[in-house]
């Protein structure tokens, strides 16, 4: 029989004893844990970027760990219901902007020893974009994190309600930031890193075992016999008019989206930053890749097997696919619940933290040492940083209590502001490293232009054109127009040049002499078997 699961709210699951006592013990030792591994940070370069120590598997660990949050055990979950594998979309388009991380920005990031990205605005273009960078970069990363603290509560609210365990939204916002500030403020990138490691494993164990469970349900009978019930829902490419996923925008915008988060985003491009050597973070983030192939098949088909299993509305209710499945599949008092419970909770955590450490670190190099303690010293630093998160966690807390009360659209909303930034920012940093005649008031221009040309996108569209603009397809015409902008300013304002501004391109930095003397060339054959797999997926379910 299917299970009735109207909402939610409404999916509570019925925890015992056993089930609470694994996820205390298991979130309490990810904390100590993570304490213990940053117990020793004395220098910035420690506290900020690990000491620059971190091992291959470290930083594949920490980047799913920072990507991967509760909207994909939630959201994507839903979206397979709703939508179907087409949702994959956002995972094998990652792939690409990996690769792009890997070969073309991560040479110069590490060659330059960078801490922040907006570093390298600040030597290639000057100050105003580095600054407009670190604020615009800050900002978005807080905003997520408020996201992922209200997604995360509401989901835990609702999981507990009606239980003796109940734990109110409120109470899971409070919870969720102060535990993830006491190792992360302390123990700085090291402590995040490899608590991210430890999540990413219970992450992917938790969403193995529903995927499982649901695929092999009986009322599903297997992948091959699901696909064969609906094989609409197995198409990775949607028509050119489809509101949310249409393949033009998948191919155009979506893809701007990606090389803007994977190659230009602070808080996941500081764990390759970390990496001991150019091949560990590179193995690193194509180990990551691998992982994130995965995804669509633990994460997106079970939301389609939940259209057999429970008796949900895809429009209205697909929020409820992973609660329900949950409770369908998983028997408690076993304690399996309450490891799949600390997947969701370590899933919340490791975002949180990642996003703490980052907006310290821009706010400690690019505002407070630029501009207000040039001469501070490393421990200054690092006070300063902990001052930091201290203050986005209370931040992140009051805003997430006060907005939490709308309680739905809250990633959507995200995504949808944060593409209004997006081209402006991307286009200075790609034109940077690969064209000699972009100029700093160009580049500041171009970023400025962003916002501007996006919010004038979607009011004059309508106006001119029958109906609204897809997101997508708004970010790929917007990113057309920061280039020629990019390009006019740059070539007015060719006295502003300069030999030093410019030495900072991928011609040069591709090559590190370091790398030239380490023999082992794994990375580059691991890249190819990973885009391999990526295309031969994408052709297979087109």
């Amino acid at each position: 029989m299917m299970t009735h699961c109207p909402t939610l709210a409404a999916a509570n699951l019925a925890l015992e004893n056993l089930d609470v006592a694994v996820l205390v013990i298991t979130m309490l030792g990810i904390a100590g844990f993570g304490l213990y591994m940053g117990r020793r940070e004395e220098g910035a370069g420690d506290f900020f970027l690990a000491g620059r120590s971190v091992a291959w598997w470290a930083v594949a660990g920490s980047i799913l760990g920072s990507n991967v949050s509760s909207h994909h055990l939630i959201g994507m979950m839903g979206a397979g219901l709703a939508i179907g594998f087409a949702q994959s979309n956002f995972e094998y388009g990652a792939i690409i902007g990996l690769m792009v991380l890997c070969f073309l920005f991560l040479p110069l990031y590490r060659r330059m020893g960078l801490y922040t990205l907006s570093e390298y605005l600040g030597r290639r273009y000057d100050d105003r974009s580095r600054l407009l960078y670190a604020l615009t970069n800050m900002g978005f990363v807080t905003i997520q994190m408020c996201g992922a603290l209200i997604l995360g509560a509401i989901t835990i609210n609702a999981l507990t309600a009606n239980t003796q365990y109940e734990i109110s939204f409120e109470a899971a916002v409070w919870g969720l930031a102060l535990f993830a500030a006491t190792y992360t403020v302390f123990g700085g990138l090291k402590a995040v890193i490899y608590t991210d490691v430890l999540q990413s494993i219970l992450l992917f164990g938790g969403a193995a075992v529903i995927a499982v469970l649901a695929i092999n349900h009986e009322n599903v009978g297997g992948l091959t016999n699901l696909m064969d019930k609906n094989p609409s829902k197995f198409h990775l490419f949607l028509p050119a008019d489809h509101e949310q996923l249409p393949w033009t925008g998948v191919l155009t915008g979506l893809m701007v989206l990606h090389f803007n988060y994977w190659a230009t985003n602070q808080y996941i491009v500081q764990r390759a930053l970390g990496a001991k050597s150019g091949w560990d973070a590179r193995v690193g983030i194509i180990s990551a890749g691998f992982f994130k192939l995965l995804i669509p098949f633990i994460c997106v088909v079970p939301g389609i097997a939940a259209g057999y299993i429970l008796n949900l509305d895809p429009v209205n209710e697909a929020d409820a696919a992973f609660a329900g499945l949950t409770r369908e599949l998983i028997a408690p008092g076993y304690g399996v619940l309450g490891l799949v419970m600390a997947a969701l909770v370590g899933a919340i955590l490791s975002t949180i933290d990642s996003m703490m450490n980052s907006t310290a670190t821009l706010f400690t190099f690019d505002i407070y040492r630029q501009y207000i303690n040039p001469h501070a010293s490393e421990k200054r630093l690092i006070w300063v940083g902990r001052g930091v998160m201290a203050t986005v966690v209370a931040l992140a807390i009051a805003v997430s209590l006060q907005f939490g009360e709308t309680r739905s659209g809250v990633f959507l909303t995200m995504v949808d502001y944060e593409s209004y930034l997006v081209p402006g920012v991307l286009v200075a940093f790609m034109a940077g490293i690969f064209h000699r005649f972009v100029t700093p008031t160009g580049a500041v221009a171009c970023i400025v232009v962003g916002p501007l040309a996006s919010l004038g996108v979607d009011l004059g569209w309508p106006e001119v054109f029958d109906g609204g603009i897809q997101m997508f397809h708004r970010v790929a015409i917007v990113t057309a127009i920061c280039y020629a902008v990019l390009a006019v300013v740059s070539f007015r304002t060719q006295a502003e040049r300069s030999p030093d501004r410019e030495q900072y391109l991928w011609a040069r930095y591709r090559r590190d002499p370091a790398d030239a003397a380490d023999r082992r060339k794994s990375d580059r054959v691991l890249a190819a078997i990973l885009v391999a797999l990526t295309l031969a997926l994408c052709w297979y379910f087109a």
